[in-house]
């Protein structure tokens, strides 16, 4: 009712949802019906991408319900679209597919259809010869259903400059009643004429021509004017509609992002205790394992070995003090000071080893390098920093493993200990690493903080790396 009323929105609205309502039926004959009147409607306004999927949408249901007709002239609906498209390279072969289903099936009246829309086609394109083979191919008599077929013929005609021909068919399109075709059959009568120098011919199809023109004028502008009234209230309609739809989107909008906010709160929250909860695990591990570090080191110490040494003499005293000369008493302190002296003897001998290790280490080419490069601004590789690594970790006794287990440092935060530990300053480190000078020393007073639980100057975390 909507499409003969000329409202083809409210009409196209209408089939949508009969569309939609049948998506998961078996109906395909009363689908193709509604996909079929879709694409008339989109080809009719020239949105032809539109027209083209509702017409393979109908394609597929005459498939599916198989309905050869129906398949026929879907397939020409989607050549048409084509020629919207400017594409008529995919309108010929849509055609031809259309007329071998046509000749399979014995269709004469689609045979027909398709052929007077291949004449059409191969005329447009220039290939004359083309439309002359489908013309001579089969003849039909005169009736007014043939209209379409007898503008294309006159057409191929007179392009080919038969004129006489094209005028016998444009006649034959003046006995029917259409007013649009016989519009354009008097002008090209009208041209005919004029060609042939019969003036007063030309001016009797021109002035026909002229009258049916204002008569076809009459019927647009009342055809505009319905279709404006129908498009506006369809726009009234549709205006309310998105009213309320917006209401309702937006009172769903504001339950969706309360829900969301309120999401992101408790996400947040539990991020934070968690990212808290390792944070101060970390912490309580690194305070641990630099205490241990210490006490170790401690022992290795110098000041460890004068306390023993204090601890030897107070033993001889004790032992000269001793009444008896084998008792059980002095045999543990004799015991208690060999201990003593053989772990003195271990320290001194390991520091002497570490002395000499940090002598041989400090000419050794890698470390050579390395303040070199610091002193002339000198790039170094890749595989530079990993040399340096594994001299290091020989040197002090796996020292970035050590390093690692107090606190999990990043890349770059061990390249910055790493040129630590061989003695470079915060410019030498600034121009290895690539890092501003400021950068480097707010990186050291970070790693002091993480690791000891308390603010801390660049310093003193240099001094824990060398005492590592």
């Amino acid at each position: 009712m909507y499409s003969d009323l000329g409202d083809a929105p409210q009409a196209l609205d209408y089939y949508q949802k009969a569309a939609e309502m049948l998506k998961e039926s078996t109906d395909y004959r009363l689908q193709k019906v509604i996909y079929s009147q879709m694409g008339d409607l989109f080809l009719f306004q020239g949105v032809y991408e539109e027209a083209m999927e509702a017409y393979k949408q109908a394609y597929q249901c005459n498939i599916l319900n198989k309905d050869p007709k129906g398949v026929i002239i879907d397939l020409c609906n989607i050549g048409t679209a084509f020629i919207g498209f400017n594409n008529p390279d995919s309108s010929l072969f849509y055609y031809k597919q259309a007329f071998k289903h046509a000749e399979k099936f014995h269709k004469k009246d689609l045979i027909n259809m398709v052929q007077t829309r291949l004449i059409d086609l191969y005329t447009q394109l220039g290939q004359y010869d083309s439309a002359m083979e489908i013309l001579a191919s089969t003849e039909y008599p005169i009736h007014q259903q043939y209209i379409g077929r007898y503008t294309a013929i006159a057409n191929l005609y007179y392009e080919m400059g038969k004129l006489d021909s094209a005028s016998l068919y444009y006649k034959y399109i003046l006995e029917n009643n259409d007013i649009y075709a016989s519009q354009t059959a008097h002008w090209k009568l009208a041209e005919v004429a004029q060609k042939q120098s019969d003036c007063q011919g030309a001016l009797e199809h021109i002035h026909q021509y002229t009258i049916l023109t204002d008569s076809i004028k009459v019927i647009m502008d009342s055809e505009s004017i319905r279709k404006m009234q129908s498009l506006y209230n369809y726009q009234l309609r549709e205006k309310e509609s998105n009213r309320l739809k917006a209401q309702s989107a937006q009172l769903n909008l504001g339950i969706v992002l309360s829900l969301l906010i309120l999401s992101v709160l408790i996400i947040v929250f539990i991020t934070y205790y968690y990212i808290t909860i390792q944070k101060r695990t970390q912490l309580e591990n690194s305070i641990k394992e630099i205490r241990r570090l210490k006490e170790e080191q401690y022992q290795k110490s110098t000041l460890f070995i004068e306390e023993n040494k204090k601890r030897i003499k107070e033993l001889e005293k004790e032992l000269k003090t001793s009444n008896t000369t084998y008792d059980a008493m002095q045999k543990l302190l004799l015991a208690q000071k060999e201990q003593i002296v053989r772990m003195n003897c271990k320290i001194e001998a390991d520091q002497k080893e570490q002395a000499l290790a940090e002598i041989a280490f400090r000419q050794s080419t890698i470390y050579c390098k390395f303040h070199d490069s610091a002193q002339n601004n000198k790039s170094v590789e890749t595989k530079d920093w990993e040399i340096l690594r594994i001299k290091i970790d020989q040197c002090y006794k796996d020292f970035t493993i050590r390093l690692r287990a107090i606190y999990p440092v990043s890349d770059i935060e061990m390249k910055i200990c790493l040129l630590l530990k061989i003695g470079l300053g915060t410019t030498g480190i600034s121009l290895l690493t690539g890092r501003s000078k400021s950068a480097i020393v707010s990186a050291r007073k970070k790693l002091y903080e993480k690791t000891h639980g308390e603010a801390g100057k660049p310093e003193q975390w240099d001094n824990f790396i060398l005492s590592l």
